[in-house]
């Protein structure tokens, strides 16, 4: 299994599923070009170009088939994945991925990415982004909110801001009805029902184009990984269940 995360977040996004997902599976979470430890090199990044990564990465691990979990820009990643290079994936999963970019999306990250140029305190740009990825039920616990809020800031303070433009820029240039048609194995879509980036209807869209695909929406915001920890898991593991036999 390889679970690709969203744009400007790193592998520690899985860190509560890992466990899970990784009991039936063997289990990579990668660092896509540009995130955490990987590489954030200087030329244009693209979707094919990641995609290519993901399968250089299982090459050089040994594995010749996987199950592709992706959250947003990871989602559109593993779609790539899945039309390219059909041979080496069992399935994907989708969470919170829209068709394309979204206006919300396209909004926020460049509002996030100019306040980065800009100098502006990470404590500032985390209080900001913070809404825009969970759900307003969720940021109601004082300590989930100041937890998320202080996590996200203190990843801001060293995060590759040319790696999260250059991720920025192949979102922008990303259109699902180029790939999705092309993908031949089975694929599972959830959305947040309150989620503000990539709300609901943009995933419909995205389903409207993929073949073998079912939907899931859950009951959070963007960052279901986190929020949903439980309920994503076992939505996750039935849907790989059932393509495993």
């Amino acid at each position: 299994m390889v679970l690709l995360a969203d744009i400007g977040e790193d592998l520690g996004s899985w860190a509560f599923q890992w466990r899970t997902l990784s009991i039936s599976h063997f289990t990579i979470a990668l660092d896509v070009r540009g995130s955490g430890r990987s590489d954030a090199p200087s030329e244009p990044y693209s979707m094919e170009t990641m995609a290519d990564d993901v399968v250089s990465i299982m090459d050089l691990t040994g594995v010749d088939g996987a199950h592709v979990i992706g959250h947003g820009m990871g989602g559109m990643i593993a779609q790539v994945v899945a039309a390219d290079h059909p041979g080496r994936v069992n399935s994907i999963v989708t969470i919170c991925t829209p068709a394309r970019m979204t206006d919300e999306q396209r909004c926020v990250y460049s509002t996030l990415l100019r306040s980065a140029e800009e100098g502006m305190d990470p404590v500032a740009m985390s209080k900001f982004m913070t809404p825009w990825v969970f759900s307003a039920h969720f940021l109601e616990d004082e300590r989930w909110r100041d937890n998320v809020i202080s996590g996200r800031a203190r990843r801001y303070s060293w995060i590759s801001w040319e790696g999260v433009r250059g991720q920025f820029e192949a979102m922008s240039r990303y259109d699902a009805t180029r790939h999705a048609g092309r993908i031949a194995c089975p694929c599972l879509a959830i959305c947040g029902k309150h989620d503000r980036l990539v709300p609901p209807p943009s995933v419909q869209e995205l389903m409207e184009h993929v073949p073998r695909v079912r939907g899931v929406q859950l009951d959070g915001g963007h960052m279901l990984p986190l929020e949903l920890l439980r309920s994503l898991a076992k939505e996750e593991m039935d849907f790989l269940d059932g393509v495993d036999g």
